[in-house]
């Protein structure tokens, strides 16, 4: 009977290398998940201090906000809103921020409700590999207070 030796000394290195690779994978989807949450919650942040200072900055206000002023186009641009918005948006790529400010009732009186809603492009690592960007919104609606 004849006795063949073979060799392992390649299979730990093959090993290694797969589990690696799925390691490296795993923590990769686990650091890009993370600033996709973070991303999400700087853009619904961003999105509630517009709100606020719509919603603060009415028609009794010393610098209102709304339709009526200068600072806003119609039918749902105001620029400091925008201002505020992009300045809370730290962290994000404001070429990827998109903002509009709805007065819902027609007005920036007291008791009108305002809508900002903000709109990002998620650009993932992961796009190197053909994924593409994920579209992210964020909306709040608020009543005029002042």
């Amino acid at each position: 009977m004849i006795r063949r030796l073979r060799s392992s000394s390649g299979q730990g290195l093959v090993e290694i290398s797969l589990v690696a690779l799925i390691f490296i994978a795993i923590v990769v989807g686990v650091i890009e998940g993370g600033r996709a949450v973070w991303n999400y919650n700087t853009l619904a942040q961003a999105a509630r201090e517009g709100g606020r200072y719509a919603v603060v900055h009415g028609a009794r206000s010393s610098d209102p906000s709304g339709p009526g002023t200068a600072n806003f186009t119609a039918p749902d641009q105001d620029a400091m809103v925008e201002e505020i918005v992009k300045r809370f948006a730290s962290g994000l790529d404001e070429d990827n921020v998109e903002v509009s400010a709805e007065w819902l009732d027609g007005t920036n009186q007291r008791g009108g409700r305002v809508r900002v809603t903000v709109r990002y492009l998620f650009e993932s690592a992961a796009g190197y590999f053909g994924l593409s960007a994920v579209p992210m919104t964020s909306s709040t609606v608020m009543t005029i207070t002042y």
